[in-house]
């Protein structure tokens, strides 16, 4: 998969395209993803990037920086702390270990790219349970639940040592 940053026009595809989907079950259906994607930029705090295969964008991902995050008021984990969002394109029917491997490449460049982060996090929807359940088998622990204009979010996290300490298991899972 080819990860290029789009600016806005380019990412009106993922506003409109009634196919878009949250990676999940239900419901995170295309109505879902539009509000949250209707939602300011400055207001998320976000850096976008769009995945490619064969040329065409079947993937879309967000990272961030708690500190200028819908999270920054969160006090459990440091401000520096990194996370990411992903959308998948259910059409193109990417398989769900290059997901994981997408996930976990992620990680790995924001421990490398900011090596300020002591912690990556996540905030799945509490009720997409295997999104949950996806961040936990990659060792982030539950921090807390917080409420957020869009979702009731599962605040999940890694620490750095803890990723480097697990990365060959953490490894296994995608081979």
């Amino acid at each position: 998969m080819i990860w290029r940053w789009w600016t806005a026009p380019g990412l009106t595809y993922w506003g409109t395209a009634p196919r878009v989907a949250k990676v999940g079950p239900p419901p995170y259906g295309p109505e879902t993803v539009r509000d949250y994607l209707a939602l300011p930029a400055e207001q998320l705090g976000v850096e976008t990037v769009v995945g490619e295969l064969d040329g065409r964008p079947v993937a879309y991902a967000e990272t961030y920086a708690k500190r200028d995050s819908l999270l920054a008021d969160v006090p459990l984990i440091e401000d520096q702390a990194r996370g990411s969002h992903l959308l998948v394109d259910p059409a193109a029917r990417v398989d769900r270990r290059i997901i994981l491997e997408v996930i976990v490449d992620g990680v790995d460049w924001a421990f490398e790219t900011w090596p300020e982060a002591r912690h990556y996090i996540g905030d799945p929807n509490i009720r997409n349970r295997s999104m949950v359940h996806l961040h936990k088998m990659l060792g982030m622990r539950q921090i807390m639940v917080v409420e957020l204009p869009h979702k009731t979010a599962c605040l999940v996290a890694v620490s750095r040592t803890d990723w480097t300490n697990n990365r060959e298991r953490v490894a296994s899972l995608i081979r």
